[in-house]
């Protein structure tokens, strides 16, 4: 048999521990065909061979990123971008050339700004938007994600005024003589976002369909889309019909509407298959709604909150396995993964997927040996690890003792537990490499730190696993579909913090290539 395409003179890192490097890899339809040396891959070339001198590139199976949401990063390459402005004067600029293109009365949406790059070293404020753009109301997110500046046609839209009871868990900020400044922090955000008109189903696909090829021109081929919205049921649905999908995607749906899908045909080979179900038994660290056994250390009263009763975990558990689905329990706080093994150690015993607990953020020695005992893969997203540590400041938070068991990868590893990486973009960046470069350079408990070679592999082989596809991507091997990473240098030789600035030189899916 010829081969369709043929890579030569490669650095092949192919994470299978049978044959850990090669030269070559020849690619039949939409399969690898061989991995081997350069003379035997061009044994497979004919003159219908398409055959690529890749000169020491470095060859990777295809990156998996598990937790995204991709409609939301559509909705945010729909906005104004201001991450790179210097100066307020800058940002004025951009957003009122951005409100000639957008028209009167309708919304600018915006985000990335930062005072502190700023000339001003101050924050937005209300005059600020107003002079660039009196005509639109204005919303602008800081690169945080927590604070948001409007003006005030925004206020106007919202109904907001400076007699607005400020939401549990949110602020809004106030000048000396107690006038808005148009800085919302936290859940006061929701206040004027809640104003701002969904974009249609068609504007949605559009932005959709854009994304996906960002996506792929970040390294990565396969993604776990976590859906918020029954809208996003009849995007991905839409998307799917249409041949809008160039990567693969698994479908993570909330368990409040996951019956509209659970009917959708697919395979372990599609482009589109339903991976699981999300089940949230508690909240997130950053609004301490995370369940603890000992409560927050500079909260003495809060610990947090389990989201269901035991009771109502266990039968979401077992109804979504009895419907043949993957259960995916989100549990921050060490209660809440209490509970998720709960359920998980009385539910039947899985078939080929394993069980999976997203974040899994607290632990203690009990717990970590618990999730190795029933085979469950942790999923993470390791810019937010560094994000509860720099920007949330865990140990304040959590107690020195109690933080040092916050993400503690390379103990989890070590104890044989499996653990597969993601994102979480648009919240935080999108690039797989900038997730790995986190995990090796890690600053806060240097004892966790990672290998390359593990930081790969949670991008990879383990990423496969946790949605039972490891037989057919994951690695470079014979017979598994040809979803290949094409790197400009190789991700386990180079500095550690040059990781994140590897450029992504091409990407194959399903034996075609889709970025050179």
């Amino acid at each position: 048999m010829s081969a369709d395409l043929a890579f030569l003179n490669a650095n092949v890192r192919t994470m299978n521990p049978r044959q850990p490097t090669a030269q070559a890899v020849a690619v039949s339809k939409n399969k690898i065909l061989k991995v081997g040396s350069n003379q035997e891959i061009k044994q497979l070339i004919d003159k219908h061979t398409k055959t690529i001198d890749l000169k020491g590139k470095t060859v990777v199976p295809g990156l998996i990123d598990t937790h995204i949401h991709l409609a939301d990063f559509g909705r945010c390459l729909m906005w104004l971008d201001v991450s790179s402005t210097e100066s307020i004067v800058e940002l004025q600029e951009k957003l009122s050339e951005k409100a000639k293109e957008t028209g009167v009365e309708n919304w600018i949406v915006g985000r990335g700004w930062n005072e502190n790059r700023f000339k001003e070293k101050r924050l937005l404020e209300i005059a600020d938007l107003d002079a660039a753009a009196p005509n639109n109301p204005v919303i602008l997110y800081h690169d945080s994600a927590m604070i948001c500046a409007v003006n005030s046609k925004a206020l106007a839209k919202a109904g907001v005024s400076k007699k607005t009871i400020v939401p549990s868990g949110g602020s809004i900020d106030y000048d000396v003589k107690g006038e808005l400044t148009g800085i919302f922090r936290d859940s006061a955000t929701n206040l004027v976002w809640q104003a701002v008109p969904e974009p249609s189903l068609e504007e949605l696909t559009k932005a959709t369909a854009v994304a996906c090829h960002e996506i792929v021109k970040s390294g990565l081929t396969s993604v776990h889309w976590i859906l918020i919205s029954e809208t996003e049921v009849t995007l991905v649905k839409k998307l799917h019909a249409e041949g809008r999908l160039p990567l693969r995607v698994n479908v993570i749906v909330p368990e409040a509407f996951w019956e509209q899908i659970k009917n959708f045909q697919s395979n372990d080979l599609s482009m589109l298959r339903v991976g699981g179900v999300i089940i949230f038994a508690d909240g997130y660290l950053d609004s301490k709604t995370a369940s603890l056994f000992e409560p927050y250390d500079d909260e003495p009263s809060n610990y947090g909150k389990l989201l269901c009763t035991q009771q109502q975990l266990d039968l979401l558990v077992n109804t979504v396995l009895a419907a043949g689905y993957q259960p995916i329990v989100h549990a921050m706080g060490d209660k809440a993964v209490d509970a998720a093994l709960n359920a998980i150690e009385k539910a039947p015993k899985k078939g080929k997927v394993p069980f999976r607990i997203e974040q899994a953020a607290v632990l203690n020695q009990e717990l970590l040996e618990r999730l190795k005992v029933n085979d469950v893969v942790v999923t993470v997203q390791p810019k937010v690890i560094t994000t509860e540590f720099a920007v949330w400041s865990a140990t304040q938070h959590l107690g020195e003792q109690r933080a040092k068991w916050l993400h503690p990868l390379k103990t989890l590893l070590n104890a044989g537990v499996r653990i597969a990486g993601g994102s979480d973009c648009p919240m935080e960046p999108l690039s797989p490499l900038l997730g790995m470069h986190e995990l090796v350079v890690r600053p806060s408990f240097s004892e966790q730190r990672l290998s390359p070679q593990e930081a790969l592999r949670m991008y990879t082989l383990d990423a496969a696993y946790v949605s039972g596809e490891e037989n057919h991507k994951g690695s470079i091997e014979e017979g598994k579909l040809a979803d290949l990473t094409v790197l400009a240098s190789d991700p386990l030789t180079v500095k550690p913090e040059e990781i994140k600035d590897i450029a992504v030189s091409m990407v194959v899916v399903n034996g075609k290539i889709l970025k050179d």
